[in-house]
């Protein structure tokens, strides 16, 4: 699936390349933790932790003010889990795809749009060393995405985004409750091919 995921996305750039869409990039960081559901057996990853993300998009206008916007992307998270005092890492190839609304002044946007996301690496780190714990964890994880974004006059974009996982992230087999990523994203990037006002 994912590799399907993936050829899609590629032939959906390679396919507008010679329309007047837009390519873009950014980076930045990221806060999240994992919403645990569960009774007094769940685990507890409320705390909030520091990580990092990076994309690449395609704007494709749709009219003058929406954009359709796909994106191929990579984020790290990681939760602390306050019982057992340990750092679970997660590491996400993301493929957003992304309606903006765009003001007339085409300098800021509110977007919102669905993610799919495919797990490449998963450990739990404590004070006795790393495990990975990928054989745990539902390895496609699907999201909603919603945020704003504002353009300098330069192309330079600051991005404000929020996810919401609808996926459990350790597999329902695992154990009687219910877990969902919850993180905001704060990038900074640039937008090629615009012309600079």
């Amino acid at each position: 699936m994912r590799n399907i995921a993936l050829a899609v996305l590629a032939l959906l750039i390679a396919g507008t390349a010679s329309s007047q869409g837009r390519f873009g990039a950014r980076a930045g960081v990221v806060l999240n933790y994992i919403n645990v559901d569960g009774g007094s057996t769940a685990p507890d990853y409320s705390d909030l932790k520091a990580g990092h993300t990076f994309s690449f998009s395609y704007e494709l206008p749709a009219s003058k003010n929406f954009v359709i916007q796909p994106e191929l992307g990579f984020v790290r998270l990681s939760s602390n889990e306050s019982i057992t005092n340990s750092t679970v890492n997660l590491d996400y190839i993301t493929l957003p795809v992304i309606l903006k609304f765009v003001t007339n002044s085409q300098n800021f946007s509110v977007y919102a749009g669905p993610q799919l996301s495919f797990l490449t690496n998963a450990n739990n780190r404590t004070s006795a060393g790393k495990v990975d714990i990928r054989e745990n964890l539902t390895e496609t994880d699907f999201s909603a995405a919603a945020g704003i974004e504002y353009i300098t006059p330069v192309n330079v974009t600051i991005n404000l985004r929020y996810v919401q996982g609808m996926s459990n992230v350790f597999k329902v087999e695992y154990d009687d409750f219910t877990s969902r990523h919850q993180y905001v994203s704060v990038t900074v990037g640039y937008l090629f091919g615009r012309k600079k006002k």
